[in-house]
Formats: C-alpha cells, structure tokens, sequence
C-alpha cells in the first residue's frame, strides 16, 4: 500500500475537533456581537451628548464600582440570592405538581381551568398583596417570584407526561416498575427535555419579576437600586445596574445550559450535548 506523505488524525479526535472549533467561532461570533453592540451604544451617546444616555465606558466604569463597592453585599448578592430560591421552589414545585397533573387524567381535568385562571393573572398586582402577607423584603421577593416561574416549569411538565406513549408505560408496569421505579426510570428521563425547557424559561422569569419585586416593593436590592438611582437623577447608576442585571442574566443562562448538557448528554448522543459531526 502507497504511503500518502500526511498525517492524519485519528478517527476518534476528528469529531471532538470539529466540535471545539465550532464552539470556538459561535463563541468569537458572539463575542462580536457584544462588541459591536458596546461600540454602538458608546458613539451614539458620544454623538447625542445627552445627560440622560451615558456612554457604555461610564457605565462599565460604574458597574465596576458597584461590584467592588459596598452595593455588592448590600444590593447585588441579595437579589442573586433571591433569585436562586426563587427559581429553585419553582422548580420544584412546578415538576411535582406538573407531574401529578399530566399522569392523572382527573386530576387535569379538575385543575385545568384553575391553572389557566391563576397564571393568567400579571404578577406586579400581587405585590401588594404579598407586602401585606410577608411585608417588605426577601420573603416577600420569593414569593412573587413563585406564583411567576413555577407555571412554565409546572405547564411544560404537565404537557410532556400527559403526552407520554401508554404503550411505553404499559411495557415497563409488565416489566415489574410500580411507583418510584417507574417514575425514576421511565417517566423522568422521557419528560426531562420538557422539563429543562421549562426551567429554562423560568429562569428569565425569575429575574424579570424579582427585579419588578424590589422595585415596587422591596427594601433592599438591585431593583431597588436601580429604583433609588432613577429618583435621585443618578442616570449612570440606573444604566450600570440594568448592564449588570444583563450579566446576571446570561450567567445563569450559561450555566443552566452547562448543567442542561450534561445531564441531557444521554439525549443528544454524546457528552457535552452536541451530536458528532
């Protein structure tokens, strides 16, 4: 046989190849995305001048202040905090209800219009009403932000299980799987993508409303000082916390989808989530 002069990769490296480089462009492509929208804001304020729109380079510069000022343990931790709770109790709530509700027809049935009522209601006006319950502060954020995320994790939860083959669930109860066996070994790992769809919304909805919370009502956070900058004319404050409401945002997105990957590896076919090339 002729030799070809070359080396080649071995087969088993070539997809794993493939897969870093495009993670590398769809990394660089956004990171020009960024910037190119940074550059944008900065030579549009530039050319308006206005006392009411910052420059990007202010508002970075504020930000930076507030991360390694006292606003970080006063303000931004607490939201974070907030957040996190918030998000997790919707979670899990929303996966145990959602998974009576779509296995019991009845139980659906009985609660369809129940559902549909409630999370048709906009979360601001149950602020009051949460300040009366639990008065101003964290409790009264977590609260708001359960009866706003729980229902995309709760209604994706719910369709996913109710959808569900019954020849599937048929075969494993002939397989011996009753209860729990057939809840962790069938039924979860069929409903997961829906779930993990679900909690992904739910985390943009947790930090919409808790910011919403602080500001109608809260007594401490960064909704509230974003809140407190906008009264007192502090334009560049307000602007740098949105930047960093912004960074929250796509850090917990980020590391969702890091999480999402790895436990939905099984799915896609290879660890890392993403299918060979």
């Amino acid at each position: 046989m002729r030799a070809t002069g070359t080396l080649m990769a071995p087969r088993g490296r070539r997809p794993v190849l493939l897969l870093l480089r495009r993670r590398l462009g769809s990394w660089l492509l956004g990171l020009g995305g960024l910037a190119l929208a940074a550059l944008t804001w900065q030579l549009l304020s530039l050319a308006l001048a206005s006392s009411i729109f910052p420059t990007f380079s202010a508002a970075v510069a504020d930000a930076w202040s507030i991360v390694t000022g006292p606003v970080l343990t006063a303000d931004l931790v607490p939201s974070v905090l907030r957040t996190a709770v918030g998000f997790s109790l919707s979670g899990v709530a929303g996966i145990i209800i959602g998974l009576a509700v779509g296995y019991y027809r009845l139980l659906r049935e009985l609660t369809s219009a129940l559902f549909d009522f409630f999370r048709s209601l906009p979360t601001p006006l149950l602020v009051p009403v949460f300040i009366v319950l639990f008065g101003l502060g964290g409790t009264m954020v977590v609260a708001v932000i359960v009866t706003a995320a729980i229902w995309p994790v709760l209604i994706n939860t719910a369709n996913g299980t109710a959808g569900l083959d019954p020849t599937m669930l048929d075969t494993a109860r002939v397989c011996g799987l009753r209860g729990p066996s057939l809840l962790g070994r069938v039924i979860l790992p069929a409903v997961s993508p829906q779930i993990f769809a679900g909690l992904r919304v739910a985390i943009s909805v947790s930090l919409a409303v808790m910011v919403v919370a602080e500001i109608l009502g809260g007594s401490s956070g960064i909704g509230y000082f974003i809140n407190n900058a906008q009264q007192a004319f502090q334009i560049t404050d307000s602007y740098a916390g949105i930047l960093l409401l912004c960074v929250l945002g796509w850090l917990f997105d980020s590391l969702f989808l890091l999480v999402e990957r790895r436990l939905l590896a099984w799915q896609r076919g290879t660890v890392g989530g993403e299918g060979d090339a």
